[in-house]
């Protein structure tokens, strides 16, 4: 998301002091504000990611398909020649096992978890049967067979944390046998350490392994046991907020058998094993399971969907073999994703499950998810969709398709889109049409008056490619933004006979941030908009901002260079053109607040602000959106919090980043002079492991943080015709 703090004309403050809030923050916006409209109910989705978020889009249609089989083929190595009195001993896959452990929070209930493989291969040659003589030979683990008890974890694990796709194999070399015990246990055995390179996605770092091991007849049977941190592989800690996360720390156990190579040559693969269906008790798959799946999960992960690329679900086998996963995304209420919690007003369009579905999806999944269908049965999604599907009447795209050169992983372009209005119009939907999701992070949508197209006409002329480089603020400057799109984002028709007006000649702009992550595929997004036939009988929606300031110093006694308050601000203006100080600062003059008492609310882990906004004019709350980022725990937006006629317009007690949709409530909320909004946001840094920590306040980038909200009315009084 890109935001540009609003100047002083955007606003037109009447400044009134305001109450202090919870926290000693004082409030001095007026809520009659003209708020710089750049978000509406058009695209209140749309600010939902940028930088870095959704990782998992970097393997969008590289994700195993829910009835692909893992391939058993064992590792490839270049076998040891032995050497003079010698025996070279070949590992036996199919009686060793390799086990990586974790600790794991996973729907709030801590679990010490087990993944585990035998696609492993290698060779040991020892001297005599003196197993701390071996000399070692490359070690290949196929980490794509790494299994759990949950099958939804091992996908995730094996293609957004280890990149199996790219990365399908981690190797142990350059070993040598270290600090040996002279002693023998009572078993026979000898304890002594190994000293190795271990290899992850083409990461090489030390390891030292304890191990301990023998040699009885033709067999050198060893136990050798690693501590590994995550981070240092790029492949952890691993947070999916609101549903898992883990430690940092991992434990590599190799539990070896290897067999004297002049009697045993390894197998190319390893054997198969067909599970059988639970033939026993539990609820019916036709009747019970796939009414609830096609009803709730079918819209969205269908193949070619926004969620296929974390799980497709096509047919009844596909449902089966996650059964487990789908008991405890569903249990947690990760998925059907629908954050907000029933301490605010009704909501419209809810996704959640009944507590009789969950429980009857976990009894089937425990049940062995046994199907009383033929596994190729389709799943049909509902005829009609989740929401109205608004009309087609204006479709637009840019001029030419757009690739970037590779030198940049995220990059942010605008295009121009003239919808051909030759008189004053109002917009009643929008369809936002992403080309190619997998390099279109997120699109924002900008609505420029006529007078300002000789302006954006000269940005786009002074680039040659197709559309322009608007990276950094808002990039334009000026426009209202009106739309928006994210992956999963859905169609947008306004209810109540409500639209965003339009003058004759405006324009819009599209601006897209582009994550190339390796892929450059040319892309030509555009957007459809429903037009109403008559724009005097439309009422116009107004959208206002609701921002807070962040501040989030480091744990004390980091050291980190840009833990320094002013030395992260410079960084930030390095990346994003130079706004990061007056973001930063500029919102503690919109609530009254200072750097150091926002700071002091923060123990260097956690965090939380205040901000609260008197409303100086009547009006009726139709549409209410909270907005953090990747460290966000807890939002809510209250009216008139502390009085009697108190009521949370939104709560969302577990921050997921990846899905900050627009709500309306079922009851739209009236307002009125006097009244106030709070906004509050909390952080929680310990949700991502920062290997460089640095002061974080509220600027652009996902690895920074936003406290930012909007809330859409319409005007109590009779509207305004729309602009000419």
């Amino acid at each position: 998301m890109c935001f540009r703090a609003p100047r002083a004309a955007e606003w037109e403050v009447d400044v009134a002091e305001g109450q202090p809030a919870r926290g000693g923050h004082v409030s001095k916006f007026a809520a009659g504000v003209r708020a710089h409209p750049w978000w509406s109910t058009l695209g209140v989705v749309a600010l939902v990611v940028a930088g870095g978020a959704f990782a998992a889009r970097d393997v969008i249609g590289l994700a195993l398909t829910a009835d692909e089989p893992v391939d058993l083929t064992l590792p490839l190595v270049t076998p040891l020649t032995p050497a003079a009195g010698e025996t070279v001993y070949r590992i036996d896959a199919e009686h060793s096992m390799v086990t990586v452990g974790v600790k794991e929070v996973l729907a709030g209930v801590d679990n010490d978890v087990e993944l585990t493989t035998r696609g492993i291969a290698g060779d040991v040659a020892v001297r005599g049967t003196d197993p701390t003589t071996g000399r070692l030979g490359e070690v290949q683990v196929d980490v794509h067979q790494l299994t759990s008890d949950n099958a939804l974890r091992d996908k995730a694990i094996a293609h957004e944390y280890l990149e199996t796709h790219n990365h399908r194999t981690v190797s142990l070399h350059d070993a040598r046998i270290v600090d040996v015990d002279p002693r023998t246990d009572s078993e026979g055995r000898r304890h002594f350490g190994i000293d190795a390179t271990l290899r992850v996605k083409n990461v090489d770092k030390p390891v030292h392994f304890d191990a301990v091991a023998s040699v009885d007849g033709n067999e050198l049977r060893a136990t050798a046991r690693a501590r590994v941190k995550m981070s240092d592989y790029g492949v952890g800690p691993i947070t999916k907020v609101g549903l898992v996360s883990t430690g940092n720390d991992v434990t590599v156990t190799l539990d070896l058998v290897a067999v004297d190579g002049r009697d045993f040559t390894p197998p190319t693969g390893l054997g198969t094993s067909k599970v059988q269906a639970a033939a026993g008790k539990g609820p019916s798959y036709a009747r019970d399971v796939e009414p609830i799946l096609a009803a709730n999960c079918a819209s969205c992960h269908q193949s070619g969907q926004s969620g296929a690329q974390s799980w497709t679900l096509d047919h009844a086998g596909d449902a089966a073999k996650y059964a487990d996963g789908l008991a405890v995304v569903t249990k947690s209420k990760y998925m059907p994703p629908w954050p907000p919690s029933d301490k605010g007003v009704p909501l419209r369009h809810p996704r959640g499950l009944t507590t009789a579905q969950i429980d009857l999806l976990g009894r089937w999944a425990k049940a062995g998810a046994p199907l009383d269908v033929p596994a190729g049965t389709a799943v049909k999604p509902p005829a009609q969709p989740e929401v109205p599907t608004p009309r087609a009447d204006v479709t637009m795209s840019a001029s030419e398709p757009y690739v970037g050169d590779g030198t940049r992983l995220d990059e942010y372009r605008c295009f121009v889109l003239d919808p051909g209005f030759t008189k004053p119009a109002m917009v009643t939907g929008f369809a936002f049409h992403a080309d190619q999701p997998r390099v279109v992070h997120h699109a924002l949508v900008y609505r420029y008056a006529a007078k300002d197209r000789a302006k954006v006409d000269t940005m786009d002329a002074s680039d040659p490619k197709s559309g322009f480089d608007c990276g950094g603020a808002m990039g334009t400057g000026g426009g209202e933004l009106v739309g928006g799109w994210v992956p999963g984002q859905r169609p947008m028709e306004y209810e109540n006979n409500t639209g965003h007006p339009f003058g004759a000649g405006d324009i819009l702009v599209e601006q897209i941030h582009y994550h190339w992550a390796g892929v450059l595929v040319a892309d030509r997004s555009g957007m459809s908009l429903e037009v109403a036939p008559d724009p005097t009988t439309v009422t116009p929606l107004r959208t206002r901002t609701l921002v807070a300031p962040v501040e989030l110093p480091c744990p004390a006694g980091t050291d980190a260079p840009l833990c320094d308050r002013n030395a992260a601000i410079a960084d930030a203006n390095a990346r994003f053109g130079g706004t990061a100080a007056f973001l930063a600062n500029g919102l503690h003059r919109i609530c009254g607040t200072t750097p150091e008492g926002v700071a002091a609310l923060s123990d260097g882990f956690t965090a939380r602000t205040v901000c609260d906004y008197p409303i100086r004019g009547a009006a009726t709350i139709v549409d209410v959106l909270g907005h953090m980022h990747g460290l966000g725990t807890h939002y809510t937006m209250t009216l008139n919090p502390g009085r009697a006629d108190e009521k949370v317009l939104l709560d969302i007690p577990v921050w997921n980043f990846a899905w900050q949709l627009n709500y309306q409530p079922v009851d739209p909320v009236p307002i009125k002079p006097g009244d106030t909004i709070r906004v509050e946001c909390n952080w929680d840094r310990r949700l991502r492991y920062d290997p460089a920590p640095r002061y974080i306040f509220f600027a652009e980038g996902t690895n920074d943080e936003m406290c930012f909200s909007t809330v859409t009315t319409v005007a109590a009084t009779p509207p305004p015709p729309p602009p000419g």
